[in-house]
């Protein structure tokens, strides 16, 4: 579980470095969705705060406390990387959304494979 936590922060803290120091470049004029520095600064927020919650995870002592935070999270990735792919077939010229789209299918992986076992654990 602790694998995943640490995928998670990366993810949050790389997304907000995106969407902040990189914003104009890949928001403005890569994405198909364009740029809105606004929306982009409060998305940068939201990845502060689940960034937060990533730390906060890695710091409890119980599987069963974390458990409902790998699904959140893991719900967080699949609906990230669905829209990413909305994106991509909306606009399949477009090569910005592939790499969200398969970051965000990673970190749902590793939410499902965590959720699985930590399930399996439970059925012995």
């Amino acid at each position: 579980m602790r694998i995943f936590f640490i995928v998670c922060l990366i993810a949050f803290i790389s997304s907000f470095i995106i969407q902040t120091v990189f914003q104009k470049i890949v928001a403005g004029n890569m994405s198909t969705w364009g740029g809105n520095p606004g929306w982009q600064r409060e998305i940068a927020f939201w990845n502060v705060g689940c960034a937060i919650v990533s730390i906060a995870a890695l710091r409890l002592k119980t599987t069963k406390d974390s458990i409902l935070i790998v699904l959140g999270f893991t719900v967080l990735f699949l609906l990230l990387g669905t829209n990413h792919a909305f994106a991509l077939f909306v606009d399949s010229v477009n090569k910005f959304h592939w790499p969200p789209f398969i970051a965000n299918a990673v970190g749902a992986f590793f939410g499902l494979k965590t959720l699985i076992l930590f399930q399996l654990k439970k059925l012995k």
